[in-house]
């Protein structure tokens, strides 16, 4: 057993009893006890996400509020057996697209009726030319629409997602085996760490990306002359930066390590795609893990992710690291995101009263004669779709057999994220910009900190990474004042000139 050592033999400076690491030189010093285990299989717990039960609960009711969420939801989403699941940050997307499978339901039933109101009109127009029947059956319809809209918002399958009432274990069962099946195969991808991207940005479900930062130093350069640096995996240093960022004190931080693979290159590999007519794989090993970090490919990349949720789970800040170990230089790239809250639309489960006043029901009887019309014209087209609750699944998935068996191309990633479909594009309160900016900075100062120090513990010359970590600083992703977070002075968002101005257009509610 070696003895401890009570002076560092390279500089001879004294040193603390049982430490790893001298404190002036960084030297590795012998310690007493027994030898080291062997390393610990690697792997960051999933992340925890707080404030979910409100999160989800107000995508709930927007899949009641909102036809074109609930259909691209079912379309792109629960309906689809071969793409991967994009990250839903804080939401149980399973109990979302159960709700929205219900709420589809009730707009076929509301499609069925009026359609054959619809029929009757038109048979009253062109056989018995009788214009009462055409009026009669436009009130008919108008009374339809009018009470589908009432139960939409004043009704018991709304109130039940009030915050006291809602239980996400009571959520509306599936409507056949087929969707139950895939329900549960979505509900693993929560709890994986591979994400299966397509198109340009891998960071889907994560919100938007701003302005990314990368370095590249030397690790053969000496910190001590006549010292050789000392060699190391890479896998360490994202340990111990991961260890690092994990002592801050951030308002619900959590870490994870996640592997981006590009969808289209994915059939044929079976790491990551095990039947190539099943959906891609939601989780890989630690020991597979540590492989793409050492050796990273084109296709697939690992990252480690921090995450800072707040605002009630509503505003998820990231950072996202990747290191490349080569013979001679280590370079690192750090993309930050930011998730904003939830569109106010989506909000008003919590202001609706449990009946509506008389100029809230006076309002919603001038908007349903004005939409009458065009949800009677689109009801004969939507009654028929309803019986094909899974969007014409048959004919897209022998087209998919087809790309996949006989062209050997197929794109397996993930086209949309449940949670970024209902998100506004920019922060709702100044101090959610100022509480993301200062979750960036501190991070980012962090994980500065941590190669820094990695560096002088490996007797590598941190100088030249000391500058850069001062220019990423002071001119990086958030200066001070947060001028590369603002968002002010661009044209989009809901907030934005061109959408003030777009949103007073009054549009028919064609729902």
């Amino acid at each position: 057993m070696a003895q401890p050592q009570t002076t560092c033999s390279d500089c001879s400076a004294a040193t603390v009893p049982e430490a790893a690491f001298c404190g002036e030189c960084g030297a590795t010093l012998a310690v007493a006890g027994p030898a080291p285990a062997a390393r610990p299989a690697r792997g960051l717990a999933v992340p925890r996400w707080t404030g979910g039960r409100d999160l989800t609960r107000y995508m709930c009711a927007a899949v009641f509020l909102d036809r074109s969420y609930a259909d691209s939801l079912i379309r792109d989403i629960a309906a689809e057996p071969h793409l991967g699941v994009a990250p839903a940050p804080g939401c149980d997307v399973p109990v979302v697209l159960r709700y929205a499978y219900e709420a589809n339901a009730r707009r076929h039933a509301r499609d069925l009726l009026l359609a054959a109101e619809f029929l009757i009109a038109a048979i009253g127009l062109l056989v018995l030319h009788s214009g009462l029947a055409v009026v009669l059956m436009f009130l008919f319809a108008w009374l339809t629409t009018l009470v589908f809209a009432l139960s939409s918002q004043y009704g018991e399958r709304l109130q039940r997602l009030r915050p006291d009432r809602f239980d996400p274990a009571q959520a509306p069962p599936p409507p056949n085996e087929s969707a139950a099946r895939r329900l549960r195969q979505i509900d693993e991808y929560a709890h994986g760490n591979l994400t299966v991207y397509s198109d340009y940005s891998p960071f889907t479900g994560y919100g938007q990306e701003l302005d990314s930062w990368s370095l590249i130093f030397d690790v053969t350069a000496s910190g001590r002359e006549g010292v050789r640096p000392r060699e190391f995996d890479v896998a360490d240093l994202y340990a111990h930066i991961a260890r690092r960022v994990g002592e801050l004190s951030l308002p619900c931080l959590e870490l994870e390590e996640r592997v981006f693979v590009e969808g289209a290159a994915l059939l044929g590999d079976t790491r990551f795609l095990p039947d190539p007519l099943g959906r891609p794989a939601a989780q890989i090993g630690p020991d597979r893990l540590d492989a793409l970090k050492r050796a990273p490919e084109e296709t697939a990349r690992v990252y480690l992710v921090t995450h800072s949720s707040g605002w009630g789970g509503e505003l998820i800040t990231s950072m996202f690291l990747r290191l490349v170990r080569s013979d001679s230089n280590l370079f690192v790239e750090a993309v930050p995101t930011v998730l904003c809250p939830l569109l106010d639309r989506y909000r008003t489960i919590d202001s609706l009263m449990p009946y509506p006043s008389p100029r809230e029901f006076l309002t919603m009887l001038f908007q349903t004669l004005a939409s009458t019309p065009f949800v009677l014209i689109a009801s004969p087209a939507r009654a028929v779709m309803g019986f094909f609750p899974d969007f014409r699944l048959r004919s897209r998935l022998k087209k998919q057999h087809r790309q996949i068996t006989r062209l050997g191309m197929f794109d397996y990633g993930a086209r949309d994220s449940v949670r970024q479909l209902a998100s506004a594009t920019d922060h709702r309160r100044y101090f959610q910009k100022v509480d993301s900016g200062m979750v960036l900075k501190t991070v980012e100062r962090r994980i500065l900190d941590a190669l820094v120090e990695f560096a002088l513990e490996h007797d590598i010359d941190a100088g030249d990474l000391i500058k850069r970590q001062e220019t990423i600083i002071n001119n990086g992703i958030i200066a001070t004042a947060g001028a590369k977070v603002e968002s002010s002075s661009v044209a989009s968002g809901d907030r934005s000139r061109i959408s003030t101005i777009l949103s007073k257009i009054p549009r028919p509610n064609t729902d």
